[in-house]
């Protein structure tokens, strides 16, 4: 054959085919599961908050069934009394801020120096249409109630299948687990008590936060005057669910409210938030959490941004247990395949210690 016309031929099985045509598919259909793979996962996460509630019924001697009913009891309650005391309240006073856009804007504007790059970036911030007509922003309102209403619903499937996996979670476990190598089957049983664990802190750590925060706030906004007090203080309950963005997100709209009342009330109300920031920050988080969820503020920030780029706010609530449960992975599961002191150091660090050098 002449130099030239050679031919270089690939042969592909219509085995491989069928093989990529199934990855293909599988990728679509949890592409088109998404939403439904983080509503089960927030469920799952509520689950093992209440599992120990659970046990506790258990080792008291009362049947499941009753231990299911009284988390049953208090998931559906407090919900109840959340929904139905404060939906409405807030909604009145989300109504009631918008309508006054135009008027809160001009007492920020007068509460500020007449000229210079404070003025011209509230001024640049307060440009858009709602601040000069909210009625267009008021239809936007109600349009975002549906959606919350949307969220409400998707909310109780959320409590409905966490009461589900407190009921039949243990069993569902036990037959997944038997399709495991039996060699591994002890390390999942060592590795899932110690992640249940930190998960359940994590998740009763974070719920008491977020109402400790909601409490505080309110009570700064009602003794300062602050108009919206309920509003602004469920909104730091929600943003302190976030770690270190939350803080920004609900301290920078009630100080400019704040500042409609005076200069003095909005500074007192910054510094009263940041005081609680560093207070949370220091002792009640330490407190809370101990030390089963050690992560550091670099740890945390660059898990939030990538798991809040992937899949929004249900991402960042998700991705800080998961980080956490790392330490447990490696010392079960990745330690052979590491060098010998790797595990051993990463543990020294995370204690706030420093590692022994040979």
């Amino acid at each position: 054959m002449a130099k030239g016309s050679e031919r270089l031929e690939f042969t592909v099985p219509w085995r491989t085919l069928l093989k990529i045509a199934a990855a293909c598919l599988l990728g679509y259909v949890v592409w088109q599961l998404a939403r439904f793979v983080e509503l089960l996962l927030l469920s799952l996460l509520i689950a093992i908050a209440f599992r120990p509630l659970l046990r506790w019924t258990t080792r008291r001697g009362w049947p499941k069934w009753a231990g299911v009913l009284i988390c049953g009891l208090i998931l559906f309650g407090s919900t109840a009394l959340l929904f139905g005391v404060l939906v409405p309240t807030i909604s009145n006073q989300g109504m009631e801020f918008v309508k006054k856009l135009p008027s809160f804007r001009e007492n920020l504007l007068q509460r500020l120096p007449v000229s210079g790059q404070v003025r011209d970036l509230a001024e640049r911030a307060m440009s858009g249409s709602a601040f000069s007509d909210p009625g267009p922003m008021l239809k936007q309102v109600v349009a975002w109630g549906g959606a919350g209403l949307q969220r409400v619903v998707e909310f109780f499937l959320v409590l409905i299948l966490a009461l589900y996996f407190l009921a039949e979670g243990e069993g569902m476990y036990r037959w997944l687990v038997a399709f495991l190598p039996e060699a591994h089957r002890g390390k999942i049983a060592e590795a899932s008590e110690e992640i249940t664990e930190v998960v359940g802190h994590y998740v009763a750590g974070n719920i008491f936060t977020s109402v400790l925060c909601s409490v505080f706030v309110f009570i700064v906004l009602k003794v300062l005057h602050v108009p919206n007090a309920v509003l602004l203080a469920v909104l730091a309950g929600v943003f302190d669910l976030l770690p270190i963005i939350g803080f920004f997100m609900f301290t920078i709209p009630a100080t400019l409210v704040a500042l409609t009342v005076s200069l003095k009330t909005a500074v007192l109300v910054a510094v009263c938030y940041a005081a609680y920031h560093l207070l949370e920050n220091y002792f009640i988080v330490p407190k809370v959490y101990g030390n089963r969820l050690r992560l550091s503020e670099l740890t945390v920030l660059l898990s939030c941004l990538a798991a809040g780029w992937v899949a929004g706010v249900a991402g960042v609530i998700l991705i800080l247990p998961v980080v956490a449960c790392y330490p447990i992975v490696e010392r079960i599961w990745l330690r052979p395949y590491l060098e010998g002191d790797t595990v051993k150091q990463h543990e020294e660090i995370d204690a706030g210690e420093k590692p022994e050098k040979e």
